[in-house]
């Protein structure tokens, strides 16, 4: 609690410079005493101490920041798509259908995936276990395939 009263203050507002959010800087700061408090047996003399919970702090932070980039993006409903008749509706549902289900299932996963649930890329890698620049090229591979595909059927 001493360390809190003096150290607070600081703390927060490093967390807030690296985090740039105030809900976020709180939810670091408590934190970072909570693992001050859980590890006060191996805390250094007071003239080391800031430094040490400062460290804390900034490490949480950028833990969190890296996390970030990892969790997806809450997302809005996808917009409407506008079709100019129920029929070109129906025709570009079995025309994809076809596409998809002629590629082989390496392919057809990511595009289920990607293009039908809307899942994002990355997130998609980790799903099936591959990296994203996978997920990229077998995204290329069914475009390439679907093109020849419509080619076929024109």
């Amino acid at each position: 609690m001493e360390l809190y009263g003096a150290y607070g203050a600081v703390i927060y507002w490093r967390c807030h410079r690296l985090l740039g959010d105030a809900a976020a800087a709180e939810d670091a700061t408590q934190e970072t005493f909570l693992r001050v408090h859980s590890h006060l047996d191996r805390a250094p003399d007071d003239d080391e101490a800031l430094r040490w919970i400062f460290r804390i702090a900034t490490n949480y932070c950028l833990n969190e920041i890296r996390d970030r980039r990892r969790r997806p993006e809450p997302r809005a409903d996808p917009p409407e798509r506008v079709h100019p008749s129920f029929e070109a509706l129906i025709a570009d549902r079995d025309l994809v259908t076809r596409i998809i289900d002629s590629a082989p299932e390496k392919l057809r996963n990511v595009a289920w995936l990607h293009l039908v649930d809307g899942i994002e890329q990355a997130e998609v890698a980790r799903i099936l276990g591959i990296s994203r620049r996978t997920v990229i090229n077998r995204l290329t591979q069914l475009s390439e395939r679907a093109q020849t595909f419509i080619r076929r059927t024109a």
